[in-house]
């Protein structure tokens, strides 16, 4: 007996990751003062301009179990048309919605558009539909680049127009779990030479090898497998391989998958020009990573987005040093929640001086786990805020980061301004070896205030203990300080100071400090 599954419909208004009328109209009703009165069928007469339409019609659309009539899209292409020669054409629907949502008539004779948009109902609509529109896999980038952009100049209106438009004439419906599956694969892999049958064969030897995989990785990558040739080249970049780096290597397999159009080889290679880690940094060769940058970002690279943002904010060639053409490239990755393009675009807001509009930055990237922009909340926190609370939470936080982008200032941080001196107010005890360890964590990755740290306790640990152990810990500290690049004539005085204050203990001699 065979068993015909019945297809599963993707619910269209109950969740946050499809634009659509469903999710429209469950936006409208949530920030309606009166629930009661946010009905669908009304919502949707509003929409197209309609005296009354069958609540179960209306009911289907919303669900998503049936695409919106072709009669109904009509009516909409039209209004569309008359929007694109007279901008005022959905002000009348707009403040009708706006109606319900503020449970009150708001009778509007002229500035119709300006009143939209000074209405905060207006605001936070558009904002929460922009929000699923980011999590829409299926919204083009455009879309949601000038719906930001609306949002941003505060034309709400438009954006608001922008995203309906979509919703109506654009959104596909209905939508089916397994379809929607190979949907997203096929999307993802259209742009490039790869072929589903590659991804297939990838995972099936990335979830089924065992102690045979990096045979079984380079078998499948000399069959010219993009996902195997970027594994490869990915673990010969970050040296899992051999315990180094091999960049050389890392290179020939990575341009294997570039040239079938993977976007991340595309950027990694392109990195690896910018930063001279093959190559020399000429001018030939930082063109050629400039290029791989590019087609690595009209792949959809986030990353590359951001990088190219740098090379504009630097001026690295052939590109010349343009501030706003980086903000550009910063905001695009931003839009996709990219952590370093949020901490970038926080930096120039702060050197402008606008320090609110910087944390805002920094503390979306923080919230996406950055290690940096954790750092950077904490110092907020407890310099400015007062709240060592969240400042020490924020700093441990910070070190749940990759190794690879960590902070380390957040050990430092933790170490002197919590397990040294203890901290009543979020009931940390002092804790004098733990704060040593971040401290060498710390200095170990080149942070130079952690050296100076580490010197200063042990001098005062000498001069209570006169420990001849402690005195070799002096001496390394203080020759470990003068080697590095940040010794200055300032902290040679400050250091022969505190030398200075251990001269008087006599159980060892002190000639080679002098």
């Amino acid at each position: 007996m065979v068993i015909l599954m019945k297809k599963q419909y993707i619910r269209l208004n109950n969740n946050d990751e499809h634009l659509s009328i469903g999710n429209l109209f469950r936006i409208i009703k949530d920030i309606s003062k009166n629930k009661t009165s946010a009905l669908q069928t009304e919502l949707f007469c509003i929409l197209f301009d309609l005296e009354n339409i069958n609540d179960t019609t209306v009911n289907n659309y919303c669900v998503g179990c049936r695409s919106i009539g072709g009669e109904y899209k009509q009516i909409f292409l039209n209004k569309k048309k008359r929007y694109d020669k007279n901008k005022e054409e959905f002000t009348d629907s707009i403040i009708s919605i706006l109606n319900i949502i503020d449970g009150t008539v708001h009778v509007v004779k002229d500035n119709k558009i300006d009143f939209i948009n000074e209405d905060v109902a207006t605001e936070e609509l558009v904002n929460k539909l922009y929000n699923i529109a980011k999590n829409d896999r299926f919204v083009p980038q455009d879309v949601t680049n000038d719906v930001h952009n609306y949002i941003v100049n505060g034309n709400y209106y438009e954006g608001l127009v922008n995203l309906i438009t979509y919703i109506v004439l654009y959104k596909k419906q209905p939508l089916y779990e397994d379809e929607l599956k190979k949907e997203v694969i096929d999307n993802i892999l259209n742009d490039t030479s790869i072929s589903s049958l590659d991804l297939q064969e990838f995972l099936s030897l990335k979830l089924r090898e065992g102690i045979n995989y990096d045979f079984s990785l380079k078998k499948l990558a000399s069959k010219g497998n993009a996902y195997a040739n970027f594994e490869l080249g990915s673990n010969e970049y970050y040296g899992y391989v051999t315990g180094e780096a091999r960049y050389d290597i890392a290179f020939k397999y990575l341009d294997s998958a570039a040239k079938m159009d993977h976007a991340s080889a595309n950027y990694m290679i392109g990195n690896m020009y910018v930063r001279g880690l093959i190559g020399s940094k000429s001018n030939d060769d930082l063109k050629k990573g400039y290029e791989y940058l590019v087609k690595s970002y009209k792949l959809g690279n986030v990353a590359a987005s951001n990088l190219i943002g740098n090379m504009y904010y630097e001026g690295i060639y052939p590109l010349e040093k343009d501030i706003d053409k980086a903000v550009y490239y910063y905001e695009e990755a931003a839009l996709k929640n990219f952590a370093f393009s949020l901490n970038n675009l926080g930096k120039i807001k702060e050197l402008k001086g606008l320090k609110k509009e910087a944390y805002e930055y920094y503390l979306k990237s923080a919230l996406l786990g950055e290690s940096w922009a954790c750092n950077k909340m904490g110092e907020y926190y407890r310099k400015e805020d007062k709240d060592l609370e969240k400042a020490f939470s924020y700093y441990n936080k910070a070190l749940e980061s990759n190794y690879r982008t960590l902070c380390f200032y957040a050990y430092y941080n933790l170490a002197k301004y919590f397990y040294l001196p203890g901290c009543v107010e979020v009931g940390v005890t002092r804790n004098k070896d733990l704060a040593i360890k971040y401290l060498e964590i710390a200095s170990k990755n080149n942070l130079f205030v952690a050296k100076l740290e580490l010197f200063y306790i042990a001098i005062k640990d000498y001069i209570v203990s006169k420990d001849k152990e402690i005195y070799k810990k002096v001496l390394e500290y203080k020759d470990i300080i003068e080697k590095s690049v940040e010794y200055t004539e300032e902290i040679r005085k400050n250091i022969e100071e505190e030398i200075n204050k251990i001269k008087s203990v006599k159980e060892i001699s002190l000639e080679c400090l002098e």
